[in-house]
Protein backbone atom coordinates (compact mmCIF):
# COMPACT_ATOMS: atom_id res chain seq x y z
CA UNK A 1 0.00 0.00 0.00
CA UNK A 2 1.09 3.17 -0.75
CA UNK A 3 -0.05 6.73 1.24
CA UNK A 4 0.38 9.76 -0.46
CA UNK A 5 0.16 12.84 1.61
CA UNK A 6 0.04 16.67 -0.21
CA UNK A 7 0.23 19.84 1.95
CA UNK A 8 -2.52 22.06 2.55
CA UNK A 9 -2.63 25.39 1.83
CA UNK A 10 -4.40 27.17 4.09
CA UNK A 11 -4.28 30.20 2.52
CA UNK A 12 -5.13 29.28 -1.17
CA UNK A 13 -8.58 27.68 0.61
CA UNK A 14 -9.69 31.26 2.02
CA UNK A 15 -9.11 33.14 -0.90
CA UNK A 16 -10.22 30.88 -3.71
CA UNK A 17 -14.01 29.90 -2.30
CA UNK A 18 -15.20 30.46 -5.82
CA UNK A 19 -12.81 27.38 -7.57
CA UNK A 20 -13.16 24.91 -4.89
CA UNK A 21 -16.33 22.74 -4.54
CA UNK A 22 -17.60 22.31 -0.65
CA UNK A 23 -18.30 19.44 1.83
CA UNK A 24 -21.52 18.42 2.53
CA UNK A 25 -21.32 18.64 6.48
CA UNK A 26 -19.25 21.68 6.01
CA UNK A 27 -20.43 24.17 3.35
CA UNK A 28 -18.21 26.96 4.34
CA UNK A 29 -14.84 24.81 3.87
CA UNK A 30 -14.06 24.67 0.46
CA UNK A 31 -12.30 21.33 -0.92
CA UNK A 32 -9.67 21.04 -3.32
CA UNK A 33 -8.21 18.08 -5.89
CA UNK A 34 -4.45 17.45 -4.50
CA UNK A 35 -2.28 18.68 -7.29
CA UNK A 36 -0.06 16.73 -9.03
CA UNK A 37 2.69 19.18 -9.74
CA UNK A 38 6.23 17.84 -10.53
CA UNK A 39 8.77 18.65 -8.00
CA UNK A 40 11.31 20.91 -8.13
CA UNK A 41 13.31 18.89 -5.85
CA UNK A 42 12.58 14.67 -5.23
CA UNK A 43 14.63 13.07 -2.46
CA UNK A 44 14.41 9.02 -2.39
CA UNK A 45 15.36 7.32 0.86
CA UNK A 46 13.96 6.11 4.46
CA UNK A 47 12.86 8.51 6.65
CA UNK A 48 13.55 6.96 10.28
CA UNK A 49 13.53 6.92 13.79
CA UNK A 50 16.63 7.17 15.93
CA UNK A 51 16.92 5.52 19.15
CA UNK A 52 17.81 7.91 22.20
CA UNK A 53 16.83 7.90 25.44
CA UNK A 54 13.71 8.13 26.47
CA UNK A 55 12.11 7.81 22.95
CA UNK A 56 12.89 8.73 19.26
CA UNK A 57 13.88 11.41 17.06
CA UNK A 58 13.69 11.87 13.56
CA UNK A 59 16.46 11.13 11.13
CA UNK A 60 17.94 9.56 7.37
CA UNK A 61 19.53 11.91 4.56
CA UNK A 62 15.49 12.27 3.22
CA UNK A 63 14.56 13.65 6.27
CA UNK A 64 17.44 16.66 6.46
CA UNK A 65 17.46 16.91 2.45
CA UNK A 66 13.79 17.03 1.39
CA UNK A 67 13.55 20.00 4.92
CA UNK A 68 16.30 21.93 3.55
CA UNK A 69 14.78 21.75 0.02
CA UNK A 70 11.58 22.95 1.44
CA UNK A 71 12.65 25.32 3.72
CA UNK A 72 14.57 26.96 0.85
CA UNK A 73 11.08 27.44 -0.89
CA UNK A 74 11.33 24.87 -3.33
CA UNK A 75 8.37 22.41 -4.27
CA UNK A 76 9.55 19.10 -2.42
CA UNK A 77 8.98 15.57 -2.41
CA UNK A 78 10.14 12.79 -0.37
CA UNK A 79 9.66 8.86 -1.75
CA UNK A 80 10.11 7.00 1.74
CA UNK A 81 8.46 4.20 3.12
CA UNK A 82 7.42 3.59 7.27
CA UNK A 83 4.80 1.91 9.06
CA UNK A 84 2.12 3.08 11.20
CA UNK A 85 3.98 3.30 14.10
CA UNK A 86 6.39 6.48 12.76
CA UNK A 87 6.02 9.49 15.10
CA UNK A 88 7.20 12.85 12.84
CA UNK A 89 4.85 13.14 9.89
CA UNK A 90 3.94 16.64 11.00
CA UNK A 91 7.46 17.91 11.36
CA UNK A 92 7.22 17.53 7.23
CA UNK A 93 4.41 19.72 6.72
CA UNK A 94 4.59 21.33 3.60
CA UNK A 95 5.96 18.56 1.41
CA UNK A 96 4.76 16.13 -0.68
CA UNK A 97 5.11 12.46 0.78
CA UNK A 98 4.62 9.31 -0.71
CA UNK A 99 5.03 6.73 1.83
CA UNK A 100 5.20 3.01 0.91
CA UNK A 101 3.49 1.20 3.83
CA UNK A 102 5.78 -1.14 5.63
CA UNK A 103 5.16 -3.31 8.86
CA UNK A 104 8.18 -1.34 10.48
CA UNK A 105 9.65 2.08 10.84
CA UNK A 106 13.41 1.67 10.09
CA UNK A 107 15.17 2.29 13.74
CA UNK A 108 18.60 3.03 14.16
CA UNK A 109 20.36 3.15 17.58
CA UNK A 110 23.58 4.47 18.24
CA UNK A 111 25.42 3.34 21.28
CA UNK A 112 29.12 5.03 22.73
CA UNK A 113 31.30 3.04 24.39
CA UNK A 114 34.90 4.62 25.36
CA UNK A 115 34.84 7.11 22.66
CA UNK A 116 33.74 3.95 19.90
CA UNK A 117 30.13 3.83 18.52
CA UNK A 118 28.47 0.92 17.92
CA UNK A 119 25.06 1.33 15.77
CA UNK A 120 22.40 -0.56 15.51
CA UNK A 121 19.60 -0.95 12.73
CA UNK A 122 17.02 -2.32 14.91
CA UNK A 123 14.26 -2.27 11.87
CA UNK A 124 13.72 -1.58 8.75
CA UNK A 125 10.86 -0.51 6.42
CA UNK A 126 10.29 -1.60 2.74
CA UNK A 127 12.69 -0.98 0.02
CA UNK A 128 12.12 1.50 -2.60
CA UNK A 129 12.31 1.12 -6.22
CA UNK A 130 10.77 3.18 -9.22
CA UNK A 131 7.96 1.33 -9.21
CA UNK A 132 6.76 3.37 -6.03
CA UNK A 133 7.04 6.62 -8.25
CA UNK A 134 4.03 8.23 -9.36
CA UNK A 135 3.60 9.68 -12.72
CA UNK A 136 4.40 13.09 -12.00
CA UNK A 137 7.31 12.62 -10.44
CA UNK A 138 9.38 10.87 -13.23
CA UNK A 139 11.02 14.01 -13.90
CA UNK A 140 11.87 16.27 -11.49
CA UNK A 141 13.90 18.73 -12.02
CA UNK A 142 16.50 17.33 -9.52
CA UNK A 143 16.55 13.96 -7.94
CA UNK A 144 18.89 12.90 -4.48
CA UNK A 145 18.92 9.23 -3.78
CA UNK A 146 19.97 8.88 -0.10
CA UNK A 147 19.62 5.39 1.37
CA UNK A 148 20.48 4.95 5.01
CA UNK A 149 20.04 1.03 5.29
CA UNK A 150 20.77 0.22 1.58
CA UNK A 151 17.03 0.46 0.73
CA UNK A 152 17.06 2.21 -2.10
CA UNK A 153 17.55 0.49 -5.89
CA UNK A 154 20.29 1.42 -7.79
CA UNK A 155 17.86 0.91 -10.91
CA UNK A 156 17.01 4.57 -10.03
CA UNK A 157 19.86 5.63 -11.53
CA UNK A 158 19.44 4.37 -14.51
CA UNK A 159 15.53 5.93 -14.49
CA UNK A 160 16.35 9.53 -13.89
CA UNK A 161 19.48 9.20 -16.89
CA UNK A 162 16.67 8.74 -19.14
CA UNK A 163 14.31 11.77 -18.44
CA UNK A 164 16.35 15.67 -18.27
CA UNK A 165 17.19 14.77 -14.30
CA UNK A 166 20.14 16.08 -11.89
CA UNK A 167 20.75 13.31 -9.77
CA UNK A 168 22.90 13.41 -6.99
CA UNK A 169 24.06 9.60 -5.18
CA UNK A 170 24.64 9.85 -1.66
CA UNK A 171 26.25 6.12 -1.01
CA UNK A 172 26.47 6.11 2.44
CA UNK A 173 23.80 4.10 3.06
CA UNK A 174 24.59 1.32 0.17
CA UNK A 175 27.65 1.13 2.56
CA UNK A 176 26.13 -0.59 5.25
CA UNK A 177 25.41 -4.31 6.21
CA UNK A 178 24.40 -5.86 9.36
CA UNK A 179 24.48 -9.13 11.38
CA UNK A 180 21.86 -11.19 12.92
CA UNK A 181 22.55 -9.28 16.34
CA UNK A 182 21.62 -5.93 14.03
CA UNK A 183 25.48 -4.77 14.47
CA UNK A 184 25.98 -2.25 11.77
CA UNK A 185 29.29 -3.09 9.83
CA UNK A 186 31.17 -1.01 7.24
CA UNK A 187 30.71 -2.97 3.48
CA UNK A 188 32.44 -1.68 0.15
CA UNK A 189 29.80 -0.44 -3.03
CA UNK A 190 31.03 -4.09 -5.33
CA UNK A 191 31.45 -1.90 -8.21
CA UNK A 192 31.67 1.69 -8.31
CA UNK A 193 30.18 1.97 -11.86
CA UNK A 194 26.95 1.07 -10.72
CA UNK A 195 26.94 5.15 -9.97
CA UNK A 196 28.21 6.27 -13.19
CA UNK A 197 24.91 7.47 -14.41
CA UNK A 198 24.70 10.02 -11.19
CA UNK A 199 25.64 13.76 -12.65
CA UNK A 200 26.66 14.34 -9.11
CA UNK A 201 28.08 12.02 -5.86
CA UNK A 202 27.82 13.13 -2.32
CA UNK A 203 29.82 11.08 0.00
CA UNK A 204 32.37 11.86 3.46
CA UNK A 205 35.79 11.01 3.10
CA UNK A 206 34.98 9.19 6.51
CA UNK A 207 32.38 6.40 4.59
CA UNK A 208 36.25 4.96 2.78
CA UNK A 209 38.13 5.34 5.60
CA UNK A 210 40.10 8.49 4.33
CA UNK A 211 41.10 6.45 1.23
CA UNK A 212 41.84 8.95 -0.80
CA UNK A 213 42.80 6.52 -3.86
CA UNK A 214 39.85 4.74 -4.23
CA UNK A 215 38.47 8.85 -3.96
CA UNK A 216 40.15 9.34 -7.12
CA UNK A 217 38.71 5.98 -8.73
CA UNK A 218 35.15 7.38 -7.66
CA UNK A 219 35.86 10.94 -9.10
CA UNK A 220 36.67 8.99 -12.75
CA UNK A 221 33.42 7.77 -12.75
CA UNK A 222 31.34 10.77 -12.06
CA UNK A 223 30.82 13.77 -14.06
CA UNK A 224 31.43 15.68 -10.28
CA UNK A 225 32.37 14.18 -7.12
CA UNK A 226 31.79 16.25 -3.67
CA UNK A 227 33.65 15.05 -0.45
CA UNK A 228 33.39 16.40 2.35
CA UNK A 229 36.04 16.54 5.12
CA UNK A 230 34.05 17.78 8.41
CA UNK A 231 35.75 21.10 9.86
CA UNK A 232 38.65 21.04 7.11
CA UNK A 233 35.55 21.90 4.84
CA UNK A 234 35.05 20.01 1.09
CA UNK A 235 36.90 19.17 -2.05
CA UNK A 236 35.13 18.81 -5.35
CA UNK A 237 36.71 16.82 -8.74
CA UNK A 238 35.11 17.68 -11.99
CA UNK A 239 35.68 15.07 -14.75
CA UNK A 240 37.68 13.04 -12.47
CA UNK A 241 40.76 15.33 -12.60
CA UNK A 242 39.96 19.22 -12.12
CA UNK A 243 39.89 19.36 -7.63
CA UNK A 244 39.04 22.14 -5.85
CA UNK A 245 39.42 22.18 -2.12
CA UNK A 246 36.78 25.00 0.04
CA UNK A 247 37.31 25.39 3.65
CA UNK A 248 34.28 25.05 6.22
CA UNK A 249 32.37 27.97 7.32
CA UNK A 250 33.85 28.90 10.65
CA UNK A 251 31.33 28.72 12.92
CA UNK A 252 30.98 26.93 16.89
CA UNK A 253 29.64 22.79 15.67
CA UNK A 254 27.14 22.19 18.48
CA UNK A 255 25.61 19.02 16.73
CA UNK A 256 26.97 17.95 13.09
CA UNK A 257 24.00 14.98 12.21
CA UNK A 258 22.50 16.11 9.28
CA UNK A 259 25.27 18.59 7.90
CA UNK A 260 26.27 15.99 5.08
CA UNK A 261 22.91 15.47 3.24
CA UNK A 262 22.16 18.78 3.70
CA UNK A 263 25.24 20.00 1.80
CA UNK A 264 24.38 17.61 -0.77
CA UNK A 265 20.80 18.78 -0.94
CA UNK A 266 22.13 22.63 -1.10
CA UNK A 267 24.70 22.12 -3.58
CA UNK A 268 22.42 19.94 -6.23
CA UNK A 269 19.68 23.06 -5.71
CA UNK A 270 21.98 25.43 -5.96
CA UNK A 271 23.83 23.89 -9.09
CA UNK A 272 20.75 23.11 -11.11
CA UNK A 273 20.24 26.44 -11.31
CA UNK A 274 23.45 28.31 -12.37
CA UNK A 275 25.72 25.36 -13.36
CA UNK A 276 28.10 27.08 -11.14
CA UNK A 277 30.57 25.08 -9.21
CA UNK A 278 32.21 27.07 -7.42
CA UNK A 279 29.10 29.19 -6.22
CA UNK A 280 27.44 25.80 -5.41
CA UNK A 281 30.17 24.52 -3.27
CA UNK A 282 30.26 27.89 -1.48
CA UNK A 283 26.10 27.87 -0.80
CA UNK A 284 26.56 23.75 0.28
CA UNK A 285 29.42 24.47 2.81
CA UNK A 286 27.64 27.77 4.31
CA UNK A 287 23.93 25.45 4.66
CA UNK A 288 25.76 22.74 5.85
CA UNK A 289 28.01 25.04 8.55
CA UNK A 290 24.64 26.95 9.82
CA UNK A 291 23.08 23.46 10.42
CA UNK A 292 25.87 22.55 12.79
CA UNK A 293 25.12 25.17 14.76
CA UNK A 294 22.17 23.60 16.21
CA UNK A 295 20.14 20.21 17.28
CA UNK A 296 18.24 18.20 15.46
CA UNK A 297 15.70 19.52 12.46
CA UNK A 298 15.50 22.53 13.86
CA UNK A 299 18.40 23.41 13.01
CA UNK A 300 17.95 22.63 9.28
CA UNK A 301 18.20 26.64 7.83
CA UNK A 302 15.88 28.10 5.40
CA UNK A 303 17.25 30.77 2.78
CA UNK A 304 17.40 33.56 5.52
CA UNK A 305 19.48 31.97 8.18
CA UNK A 306 22.02 30.82 5.06
CA UNK A 307 21.85 33.98 3.52
CA UNK A 308 23.29 36.02 6.35
CA UNK A 309 26.85 33.82 5.73
CA UNK A 310 26.19 33.78 1.71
Amino acid sequence: MVLLIFPVNTNTIAQSNRIGFRHKSCPNIPIFPAKKLTPDFLVIGHICHDKIPGGFTPGGAAAYAGLLSHRLGYNTAILTAYGDDFQFASQFEGINLRVVKSLHTTVFENIYHDGQRTQYLHSRANPLTPADLPPHWQAPKTVLLGPICDEVSFDFLVFFASQNTITCACPQGWMRQWDAQHRVSPKPIPDWQLLAKADIISMSEADVGGDWALIEHIASIAPLLLVTQGAQGATVFEQGHHRRQFPALPVEEVEPTGAGDIFAAAFTLRYAEERDVERAMKFAITAAGVSVTGKGMASVPGFAEVSRFW
